[in-house]
């Protein structure tokens, strides 16, 4: 009898092992294309960095312009990489749990709450019926809520991807209107501060200098300690710049590696270079 126990919880964990082991797999392939594809992009980025040696100065502000969109365009796709690895990241975790408890049921072990669904699903209350009432008019019991159809709605990921697709196109216009529905609708989601900066990036695109201006300072100020807090600032100093207010845009360009000392060397440089070019006062 204790053979034929043995036996039955070998065959209940094999199927679970393989399906473990390919789900695993599965995510560890997509994790080493999100990095084979974030190395392809940092040569580009060097391989253009050096096509600029020797070129007219002309030139040099055709690269530089092409620079940015490249720029723009990696950044965007970082910023979606980052997101997948950490979604890939939580789906192994839930596979571990998953197989833990039910390692634990096979064995007969007691299983704490883990939040995996495995405690017993509570009975619905049965539809009232109306007594007596004509069944034209009620219609037989009350419909449930599973036989009413289901709404699809878009998530927080799909919205924010729509959005960066349009500003990669040049779609502006409706960049912003995915952005901020990402903000309206998913306002504490992680990627609610990446769509408060892709949101200025629209309206600057689009040379709407006032609303970019004050999407970036509203990242700056509620996004301050996140991923895009330096990108807000210096692209608020150059809205204001455009807008020619000169003292706001060197108090963004001046204050920017004083708040953000670890902040990337290309940002610091451009807002060094910003201050200069504006004869900006420390």
């Amino acid at each position: 009898m204790k053979k034929i126990s043995l036996l039955m919880s070998g065959l209940l964990l094999l199927p679970l092992g393989e399906a473990k082991a390919v789900s695993d797999n599965a995510l560890q392939r997509q994790i080493d294309n999100l990095r084979e594809d974030l190395q392809i992009m940092q040569r580009e980025a060097y391989r253009n960095k050096g096509d600029m040696a020797g070129s007219s100065a002309q030139d040099v502000m055709v690269k530089l312009g092409e620079m940015d969109e490249n720029l723009r365009d990696m950044v965007g796709r970082l910023d979606m990489m980052e997101h997948n690895i950490k979604t890939l990241e939580e789906k192994i975790n839930v596979i571990n749990k998953d197989v833990d408890v039910r390692l634990k049921m096979i064995e007969g072990k007691p299983i704490e709450d883990s939040g995996m669904g495995t405690n017993a699903p509570v009975k619905k209350f049965d539809a009232p019926v109306a007594q007596g009432a004509p069944a034209a008019v009620v219609g037989g019991a009350i419909a449930k809520g599973d036989d009413l159809p289901k709404v699809n709605t878009k998530t927080a990921e799909q919205i924010y991807q729509e959005g960066m697709d349009a500003i990669n196109a040049g779609k502006n216009d409706e960049a912003a209107e995915k952005f901020t529905a990402v903000l309206t609708k998913f306002p504490d989601h992680k990627l609610a501060a990446n769509a408060q900066y892709w949101l200025g990036e629209s309206y600057y695109g689009k040379k709407d200098y006032a609303k970019a201006a004050v999407a970036f300072a509203k990242g700056y100020e509620k996004y301050k300690d996140g991923n895009k807090g330096a990108d807000n600032i210096l692209k608020l100093g150059m809205s204001m710049q455009m807008l020619g207010k000169k003292d706001e845009a060197c108090t963004a360009f001046v204050n920017l590696p004083k708040e953000f000392p670890n902040a990337a060397a290309n940002l610091k440089n451009k807002a060094s270079q910003m201050a200069k070019e504006l004869e900006c006062k420390e």
